[in-house]
């Protein structure tokens, strides 16, 4: 052997001979070896796709999947950030990195420009709610993947993905959304500015929201029924007078009534004055009976009468009161003419306010939202609510105001005749 074969040898088998040719050089700092290796192993990975093909590309991820997991955080976070700027990282490694602790998941779900949606759904729907937080702030979410985040129902996880108003939340998202809504005012805000939102999402939020949101609903949601009822005019002789009798036609043609008239026990039509009457009373004294009489009068179920005259808003009777044709200023009497004078009179002039902003027609397809349980999509919220109310201890709308009878002596008693 001559004397330069020699020294080439000496040179191959020196660690020191090989660190121009490494990527990664060896560290005077005494690191470990595996650590060594898996940069190493990263260098390759991450290596552009000139350099390197996809299967060896995926041998070295494969390699990897064996001992990412044996290493620290800190090492497992280096390798996620630098393949979240590699798109032809194998899939298998990503998820991997994603389904890591938050720590090292938010490098690659954080950094990465472009990640498969399929892996972004499995994530959300494995990892924990750190991960959706930061799934939910990405700006390539998509439908699919907003509704995994949803999934679990978290509070920070829900508002996140509703600020992303880019990304078209599904109808059942919505319906979620709309249920949760109902324990959450910061959901409230968010929601009402979605364009997912429809009339009958809006009229179901109307009962646990503030006077300002109302007033928003009411604005927003405003319709006119005059084309539906147009298309149905020949339908309402035949199945009122002339015995063709579906049940299915006639509550739907009941539904969209062009104005309700009021009528009393036996079907008799019943004077203003009597309206007012059984109003005024509503105001003063909602006991069953005057609940029973408002429902009569109004085409509505008792559970709603009860839950419109108990409401401490006043929005709803504003409502009722427009439906049924009373006079705008004894409707603002009911409210005028209470004990504290200067805020009776405040409130009535805020619920004055509402009462004309609304058509009649409007008001009256308002109450038919609000009592229409057989619709699917309201039956469907109905039960997401309930739902909601046994896992978070929500107590139920409806009974939020209860009304005690024997609060008032004669209450029961009043003549409405």
């Amino acid at each position: 052997m001559t004397e330069f074969d020699a020294a080439d040898d000496a040179r191959r088998l020196s660690p020191e001979g090989d660190v121009g040719a490494m990527l990664t050089p060896l560290s005077a700092s005494g690191a470990g070896v595996r650590a060594l290796m898996v940069r190493k192993l990263a260098d390759i990975v991450v290596l552009p796709s000139g350099r390197i093909s996809s299967n060896e590309r995926s041998l070295v991820a494969d390699i990897l999947l064996q001992v990412l997991d044996k290493v620290e955080p800190d090492l497992r976070a280096e390798v996620a950030r630098r393949v979240a700027r590699v798109s032809e990282c194998p899939p298998a490694l990503v998820r991997m990195l994603m389904l890591d602790e938050p720590a090292v998941a938010e490098k690659i779900l954080g950094g990465a420009e472009s990640l498969p949606a399929a892996l972004l759904i499995e994530a959300a729907r494995e990892g924990a709610m750190a991960h959706r937080m930061a799934i939910a702030r990405r700006i390539d979410m998509t439908t699919a993947i907003a509704d995994a985040c949803l999934s679990f129902e978290e509070m920070d996880v829900c508002k996140q993905v509703l600020r992303q108003e880019d990304c078209e939340l599904s109808p059942a998202a919505v319906n979620k959304l709309v249920a949760l809504s109902a324990v959450n005012k910061d959901i409230q805000s968010l929601l009402l500015r979605r364009r997912e939102l429809e009339p009958a999402h809006g009229f179901i939020m109307f009962w646990w929201v503030d006077g300002e949101r109302r007033r928003r609903i009411l604005t927003r949601f405003s319709l006119d029924r005059s084309t539906v009822q147009d298309a149905l005019a020949d339908l309402y002789p035949r199945v009122f007078r002339g015995g063709d009798n579906d049940s299915v036609v006639k509550e739907i043609l009941i539904l969209a009534e062009r104005r309700h008239r009021p009528r009393g026990v036996n079907g008799e039509p019943v004077s203003m004055d009597i309206v007012k009457r059984t109003l005024a009373a509503a105001c003063k004294y909602p006991s069953q009976e005057v609940i029973d009489a408002v429902a009569m009068i109004g085409g509505v179920s008792r559970d709603l009468a009860g839950r419109i005259v108990r409401d401490a808003g006043g929005e709803p009777l504003a409502v009722l009161c427009k439906s049924l044709g009373v006079p705008r200023d004894e409707f603002y009497d009911f409210y005028a003419r209470a004990a504290d004078v200067d805020e009776a009179e405040a409130k009535a002039e805020k619920l004055l306010a509402i009462f004309d902003s609304m058509a009649r027609d409007f008001s009256r397809a308002v109450l038919r939202y609000w009592d229409w349980d057989t619709n699917p999509r309201i039956a469907h919220i109905t039960r997401l609510m309930t739902k909601v109310q046994d896992e978070i201890g929500l107590r139920p709308i409806s009974d939020a105001d209860a009304f005690d009878p024997q609060e008032f002596d004669d209450a029961a008693g009043l003549n409405l005749d």
